[in-house]
Parts: structure tokens; C-alpha cells; sequence
């Protein structure tokens, strides 16, 4: 009886097994093939996927595991049905027919400055009051990655402006309008006068803006995008939600050298003048920023998408040095799964005189702008701690969309 009961217990585990594989080997599959393709209209585009899958458009069935040729001479949209093994509905593919896109690559090391869409909350804290005691009335209220929009219905703009508000309530219970996630909540918390300086506190801690240095990727007319990757808080790393800032013209202090487990980054100084503006940042999206800035009359490039990229030499565009130069770079890692994000692309910097300059990737080179025959492809988002002179990269098209008209 007793074996006969190991038995069963063996063969359950053994279907426990098999359905664990299967599904993971379904998820695999599935996140092999793109949820989105763009193609240029009139142009042959050659595709292959390394799963036993096919896909049917117009009737006709294509398997994906051996290269296909796409050629649309109208643009529009279509989908196709991926199936594994041709018979297990795996995913719909979207085909994205266009006009041939052109932009001019940039590659200028860019100021930027930022506002977030009312105040930002880092942490609580406590403090002494003049009661001797400890207080923290934000705590438990209010939270990391909150956002202080009105105090007593009142529009919150800065942190000087939030602290004087809370001051004059004098004590008083006070009604903030927060937003948390996605959604707006009210949160009431009555001030506490500190023993430091006999002001109201509240025994939080906020940030209303930010600015650091990064690289402009691309303009169309008077419309940029850049970083190839989002502005997010240091400090709660989330997205930071912002109101809109500026773009600047830096001034490079000097570049800190990236080494192993130490990223180099570009030191510079941002003087907010009139005449240091260049542009204003409208959007902060996690593929990067965009806004507008005066038309740029440049070379322009054509787009190139993922299918397009290979493995094997191209080149970024930066003025890191002072002067727009082109540095070549490998390209050693293509991946085409979905969800890749703003790591679609391993790169090595290979050209002797940027390493010479920078040791490779460093913070600052964000959005720098990837080349590969005559093609604009996407741009450096980060950099391998360990080895600063290899990153990842974003695919130019996951770039585009944001775009402000």
C-alpha cells in the first residue's frame, strides 16, 4: 500500500514538473518575439525568431524560426497571429508600415533642470518640540514617493512656499492633497511647533526639482528627444513626475574616469541665464525626455530599426571633448525579446581616443546617439559597473514616440 502511495505521489509530481516547463518554456517563447514590428514602406525587411513558432497574415502561414521576408508598399497597420508549434495561440504581432523617418542625431552634452509636478516626498523624519518630546506627524501618512500637491486647497509650488504654509496654519490641522501612484487622496496632519527654530513642521522631507547632465540623442525641427532613459529620483529611484524644466548649455568642469565599480561621470557647472537656455523639456518618460528647442538645420539620418541593427561595428556621436566627433563602438549583443526597454543593445567602446578620454561609458553620456550604416539606431543608456567601457543601449524606435509635435 505504501509504495503504491509513493507511486501516485511520484507520478503527480512528475505532471507538476512537466506543467512548470511548459509554461515556462511557453513565457520564453512568447518574450522571444516582438509584441511590435515597424518596418519602412516599399522596403524588403528580413525577420527570423529563434522559436518553433509560425504566424499567419493574409492566410498564408510563415514560420518564424526561418527567415521571412516583410515587404508593405502601402503604410498602415496589420497584426499577425503567432502560434507555437503552428498550433497553440501564442501572442497577436503588430506591423507598423511607414514612410521612411529621418532625424538629426545630436550627441551634445546637455544641461538639465527639472520641476517636479508638486513636491515630491523623500521620507519622514522626527523631530524635538518645544515640549521636549519626539514628533513625526507625517509619519505613517504620508510616504516615499508621494506627491504634495495642495495644502488646505492651496497649489504647492516649492519647498520654501510649503514650509511658510505650514507655519502660518500656526498649529492648526492641515488638509493635504496627495497623489500616490495614481490615484489623489486627502491626508490630515496637524504641525508641531520644533524646539530648533519655533517653526510648524510637519517632519518630512521633500524636493521640488532636480537637474543634472546628460546628452541630447536627437531633434526633428524644433522637437528633441534624449537620455534614452527616464529622470528618476536619487532617492526613491522612482520616475520623477515633473512640470516641465529647461535645457541648458553646461559648462564641463572635467571628466572623472569610469574604473571597475566606479563610474566616471562628466563634472560640470549649470548657470540658469537667460542666454545658457537652449531648449524647454516637456515630457520625462522612462525612454527619456523630450520638449522643444530653436529648429536645427543638420544632416539628417534615417531611421533604423532593431531588425535593421547587426552585431559588429558602428559608432556614437558626442562633443564630449569640446568638438562633435564620431567614437566607434561594437555592437556585441542584439535583443530582440520583449520588454527590453532601455537595454536593448550591448556595446563596447572600442575607439582608442574616447577610452583614452573617458575610459569608456560615464554618467553624462546618456543618449549619446548609435550609428550603424549610415542609420540612426538608438543611444547609450548605461554603463556595466564592472566594466566601464561596455553598456547597454536603447533601440531608436522605443525613442519615437514621445516626440513632442
Amino acid at each position: 500500500m505504501r509504495k503504491y502511495y509513493y507511486r501516485k505521489i511520484l507520478v503527480l509530481l512528475f505532471f507538476v514538473n512537466l506543467i512548470v516547463i511548459a509554461a515556462a518554456y511557453f513565457k520564453y517563447c512568447k518574450n522571444q518575439i516582438p509584441s511590435v514590428i515597424h518596418i519602412h514602406r516599399g522596403t524588403k525587411t528580413c525577420l527570423q525568431y529563434d522559436v518553433p513558432a509560425t504566424a499567419t497574415v493574409n492566410r498564408q502561414t510563415i514560420k518564424l524560426n526561418e527567415p521571412f521576408v516583410v515587404e508593405e508598399e502601402k503604410t498602415g497597420h496589420y497584426e499577425m497571429q503567432a502560434s507555437l508549434f503552428g498550433k497553440i495561440p501564442l501572442k497577436k504581432i503588430h506591423v507598423y508600415v511607414s514612410s521612411t523617418k529621418k532625424v538629426t542625431p545630436s550627441g551634445k552634452v546637455i544641461g538639465i533642470y527639472v520641476e517636479t509636478k508638486g513636491l515630491l516626498v523623500l521620507e519622514t523624519d522626527s523631530f524635538t518640540g518645544i515640549d521636549g518630546a519626539n514628533h513625526s506627524p507625517g509619519n505613517n501618512k504620508l510616504y516615499k514617493g508621494d506627491y504634495i500637491l495642495t495644502l488646505n486647497g492651496k497649489t504647492v509650488q516649492t519647498k520654501v512656499e510649503f514650509m511658510k504654509m505650514i507655519n502660518e496654519c500656526e498649529g492648526n490641522e492641515i488638509t493635504l492633497m496627495v497623489r500616490r501612484k495614481n490615484k489623489k487622496i486627502r491626508i490630515k496632519v496637524k504641525p508641531v511647533m520644533a524646539s530648533t527654530d519655533h517653526q510648524y513642521k510637519i517632519g518630512v522631507w521633500v524636493r521640488d526639482n532636480t537637474q543634472g547632465i546628460g546628452t541630447l540623442t536627437y531633434t526633428q525641427k524644433s522637437s528633441f528627444g534624449g537620455l534614452g532613459h527616464g529622470i528618476c529620483d536619487m532617492d526613491t529611484g522612482e520616475l520623477m513626475d515633473i512640470k516641465g524644466g529647461l535645457l541648458l548649455e553646461p559648462q564641463i568642469d572635467t571628466i572623472v574616469k569610469g574604473k571597475s565599480g566606479s563610474p566616471g561621470e562628466i563634472v560640470g557647472t549649470l548657470y540658469y541665464k537667460e542666454e545658457n537656455v537652449i531648449g524647454s523639456i516637456e515630457k520625462n518618460t522612462d525612454e527619456g525626455i523630450y520638449g522643444s528647442l530653436a529648429d536645427t538645420k543638420s544632416k539628417e539620418y534615417p531611421i533604423g530599426y532593431k531588425q535593421d541593427i547587426k552585431k559588429g561595428k558602428a559608432y556614437i556621436i558626442s562633443d564630449i571633448s569640446g568638438t562633435k566627433e564620431k567614437y566607434e563602438i561594437m555592437i556585441r549583443k542584439i535583443n530582440h525579446a520583449e520588454n527590453q526597454g532601455t537595454k536593448g543593445m550591448e556595446i563596447e567602446i572600442t575607439d582608442e581616443k574616447l577610452l583614452k578620454l573617458t575610459n569608456g561609458i560615464v554618467q553624462g553620456m546618456s543618449g549619446s546617439p548609435i550609428i550603424q550604416n549610415g542609420k540612426l539606431i538608438g543611444a547609450i543608456t548605461h554603463v556595466f559597473v564592472n566594466e566601464p567601457a561596455r553598456g547597454y543601449g536603447i533601440f531608436i524606435e522605443n525613442m519615437l514616440d514621445n516626440l513632442v509635435e
